[in-house]
């Protein structure tokens, strides 16, 4: 398996040079005027019926078209090797730390090739490291305006959007809120591992389809790595939990006809209402999400018999913690014993005493140094006494800030600021989920949820002290995925659409879930709709097979990107794309049997 890992590895990076020296090549290359991708009526192949011959033509009339299917797939096997390179980025780091060890480079020396390979390592980047090279490419073939143009005719709005609400939905109030709802129920059952396990992944199916996917994904993410992953269950059990988390939201967002993306690229196009989609979808969606997650939870039921202990004794720790000690009376208490063991001590006296030797010592050093002109000349007491004042102050904030006087002291960052539990108001809570609400609703009007998204860090500092900090570096790389993979997954229009308008339902519902695995479902249910002439049989086929295999991959569905970069830390080296796909297989398949029996 190694061996291929890093054959894969030299193709991808012999890909790329020699795409970068034939871009060099042909910079001179006068404009071309050719459309870019070509539309499916130019092909004007409607009338084939045969699948191979309609993929042959396509290719033989526009052969650019093999080059973007190649580094679409060979992003792929990027992102499925991921764990690889973050493995190799950890023996590196190693490598380097002895080397540090043995003297042989600085002490704050970085190691560039575990940096590169731990920038390899994140499955965020890799469309987009491609779609450097598909542009490179398209320079290449065509010129570079046509990819410059082909890049401004998509839309980025899923991306934007996903960044926005990813921001509000993972805010402590708002994960408080659904935290205090789900505490209610799981209370009943004794407040047990095992309840809010389900009560979790069930609610997760429920969001998807009333708050958007995103928004579920990230609020139940959070959850479990707070109640769940916490407690480090087995690789196993950890693997289960993210499949059925991934699989419940893709397929808990076909109850309504506004949350799920593949669900909203099809419903203005095809008119289906919220009824429709219930009576066709919902039912069965609930029932599928039932039988998947209760029948993993019998398996794994030993295993949550040997949680149920560290589980409670965390949640008696945390009980404890929060009833007899309080945060800020004890910040107080301690700057005020700071001061008074100084006052005995001595020490901040000692420390300016000491620091006046060293720098009459320095000043000593100069005079010696200096000739009797300069010295005269230039002012060099003066000279010092600016520069070791700035280097001291500025290391007595880092050392030593609690002997300082209160105006000199840097600001305190707490680390652990996150995970204090004081209590939110309600009307905030409130305001926050009015901000979510705003946001889901104008999902289509990018100005409008952008506006109120401005709004919402208007709110945010006015009532920081109930808010935790805003982690934008992982809503933005979840973006950055998603921006990606649009650019790669609109040119594989030329051999998907014919596939999806080519096959019986069945066969097209299995190639559905194939095809959601290794692109965005959302994609294959648009080009579903550019076909024409489609049945309903074939409608019914196509979506219920993209919500079906949408939990099968880290890019099966848009949502599912967020969940990944929430739960990677509690995963040794990131989440490993076999095992996910081995633990999605059997909620997967129960969903594809469901919707095709009951159909």
């Amino acid at each position: 398996m190694k061996k291929y890992k890093k054959l894969l590895v030299k193709i991808l990076i012999y890909s790329a040079i020699i795409l970068i020296f034939v871009f060099i090549g042909t910079l001179d290359r006068p404009l071309k005027s050719d459309v870019f991708p070509l539309p499916s009526a130019v092909y004007n192949d409607a009338s084939e019926t045969n699948l191979l011959t309609i993929l042959k033509g396509r290719l033989f009339k526009e052969p650019f078209n093999g080059i973007v299917t190649l580094i679409f797939f060979l992003a792929i096997s990027h992102s499925l090797f991921v764990n690889y390179f973050s493995a190799k980025a950890h023996v590196f780091e190693s490598e380097f730390e002895q080397l540090k060890n043995q003297g042989k480079v600085g002490r704050d020396s970085k190691s560039m090739k575990a940096t590169i390979y731990h920038f390899l390592g994140e499955v965020e980047v890799v469309f987009g490291l491609w779609a450097v090279v598909l542009g490179i490419a398209c320079a290449s073939y065509y010129d570079w305006p046509t990819f410059v143009n082909y890049i401004n005719t998509l839309s980025y709005r899923e991306p934007i959007f996903i960044i926005v609400i990813m921001v509000i939905a993972s805010s402590r109030p708002i994960l408080k809120l659904f935290e205090l709802i789900l505490w209610r129920i799981v209370k009943i059952f004794k407040g047990s591992i095992e309840a809010w396990w389900l009560a979790i992944l069930i609610l997760s199916a429920f969001l998807s389809s009333f708050v958007t996917g995103p928004a579920a994904m990230t609020i139940c993410a959070m959850l479990l790595a707070d109640k769940f992953f916490v407690l480090n269950p087995s690789k196993a059990l950890k693997y289960t939990t993210l499949a059925l988390l991934f699989v419940n939201i893709s397929v808990g967002g076909a109850m309504t006809n506004f949350a799920s993306p593949p669900v909203l690229m099809v419903v203005d196009v095809w008119h289906w209402d919220i009824v429709f989609m219930f009576l066709n979808f919902g039912w069965k969606s609930i029932i599928a999400i039932t039988i998947g997650t209760v029948s993993y939870f019998i398996m794994f039921r030993k295993e949550f018999k040997t949680l149920e202990k560290p589980h409670q004794d965390l949640q008696f720790k945390r009980y404890i913690q929060n009833r007899f000690i309080s945060q800020k009376e004890l910040e107080i208490l301690f700057e005020d014993l700071e001061q008074n063991v100084d006052a005995r001590m001595g020490f901040s006296y000692e420390v300016k005493a000491f620091s006046v030797i060293l720098k009459d010592n320095l000043k000593a050093l100069a005079r010696r140094k200096l000739t009797k002109e300069e010295i005269e000349e230039y002012e060099v007491d003066d000279a010092i006494d600016e520069k070791f004042e700035s280097i001291a102050n500025k290391q007595f904030r880092r050392t030593i800030p609690g002997l300082l006087a209160s105006e000199e002291r840097e600001e305190y960052n707490d680390p652990d600021w996150d995970q204090r539990d004081d209590r939110v108001p309600f009307w905030i809570m409130g305001a926050h989920l009015l901000f979510m609400l705003w946001t889901i609703m104008n999902a289509h009007e990018t100005i409008l949820f952008l506006a109120g998204f401005l709004f919402y860090l208007g709110f945010y500092q006015i009532t920081s002290y109930y808010q935790n900090k805003i982690e934008f570096r992982t809503a933005l790389l979840v973006g950055f995925f998603l921006a990606g993979l649009i650019v790669h997954g609109t040119l594989q229009e030329w051999w998907i659409a014919p596939i999806l308008g080519n096959l019986p339902p069945l066969g097209l519902n299995f190639a559905s879930i194939v095809l959601t695995s290794f692109n965005d479902n959302a994609a294959i249910t648009y080009l579903s709709t550019l076909v024409p002439n489609f049945p309903d049989a074939l409608k019914y086929a196509v979506v219920s097979g993209a919500i079906t295999g949408g939990g099968l991959t880290i890019i099966a569905n848009s949502p599912n990107p967020i969940g990944q970069s929430i739960l990677k830390p509690f995963f040794n080296n990131g989440i490993e794309a076999g095992s996910l796909l081995k633990y999605a297989l059997m909620p997967t398949a129960v969903a594809m049997i469901i919707f095709f029996v009951l159909h």
